[in-house]
């Protein structure tokens, strides 16, 4: 529904807004900083108490916090992947909706994708991006990855199938085709089910469990690695550079927030849709 891919967008920004590291995972310290992130909306309409009402000091919200993430992490990995919020959050807010009758209206947020003028600029980007978490660059190329991630996340569950992986590489190699530091699918390939065999074996050295999804982290990390290895090997701009169609799609995406909610009844009425 409309809501419910509102309500995906919005995690969305909750998580990668508490992602400090920006490797795609959540642990626990900055899932602390997650909670109070996600449970701005409710607090604003009064259907969640603020921590300092809800806790009698800050080591009983810690150890409860800590505990909530616990239950969330089942593979005790001691990170959380941003499906696993997502499956957690979705059914928290199921359990705790109420009804209401008026329509939700959203503010608006920007996830926007990389922009490079030139060939060269490319590539110096990629470089600094690539040479330390700490660069701007880096941060930069992480919300150009997550945007490409969830284009291609067509089913909003916060996970990428093998279908979706094909699509998915589509969307990525779009700013280095443009500039022609990568070939088009149909100069790679002789025919469609070789390109999907290819991208298949692919996904499945990203699967590292076998599972038949890769989630927002796995795909970043091999991304990141990917292209350290390209810029590092001294890659050249080598194809056909090919005409890029830019719309404002492509430009920027609205991540919708919860801000221009009018009351409680419109914020309930939202979820509820959403779950």
């Amino acid at each position: 529904s409309p809501e419910y891919q509102k309500m995906y967008y919005h995690l969305l920004r909750c998580f990668s807004d508490a992602d400090v590291s920006m490797n795609g995972r959540i642990r626990k310290d900055d899932f602390d900083a997650l909670v109070d992130v996600a449970a701005a909306a409710p607090r604003k309409f009064g259907f969640a108490p603020q921590a300092s009402e809800q806790y009698v000091s800050v080591e009983e919200r810690k150890e409860a916090r800590a505990n909530l993430f616990k239950s969330i992490n089942t593979e005790g990995t001691g990170e959380i992947s941003f499906q696993e919020f997502l499956a957690w959050a979705m059914e928290h807010i199921k359990s705790k909706v109420l009804r209401g009758a008026t329509p939700w209206k959203a503010g608006v947020g920007k996830l926007s994708l990389i922009q490079p003028s030139s060939a060269e600029e490319f590539v110096e980007f990629l470089r600094a991006a690539t040479s330390s978490s700490s660069n701007p660059q880096h941060k930069d190329l992480y919300f150009h990855l997550l945007r490409c991630f969830t284009d291609a996340d067509a089913t909003m569950s916060g996970v990428i199938d093998a279908d979706g992986f094909d699509q998915l590489i589509d969307i990525a190699a779009i700013a280095p085709r443009k500039y022609g530091f990568a070939p088009s699918a149909e100069a790679m390939f002789k025919t469609d089910a070789e390109r999907k065999n290819s991208r298949s074996e692919l996904f499945k050295s990203i699967d590292k469990d076998g599972g038949g999804t890769i989630s927002f982290d796995e795909f970043l990390n091999w991304a990141m690695e990917h292209i350290k290895g390209k810029v590092t090997g001294g890659v050249k701009a080598e194809y056909q550079p090919m005409a890029i169609k830019e719309d404002s799609s492509l430009v920027a995406k609205n991540l919708p927030i919860y801000d221009d909610a009018s009351s409680p009844a419109d914020f309930a009425a939202f979820c509820k849709k959403a779950t």
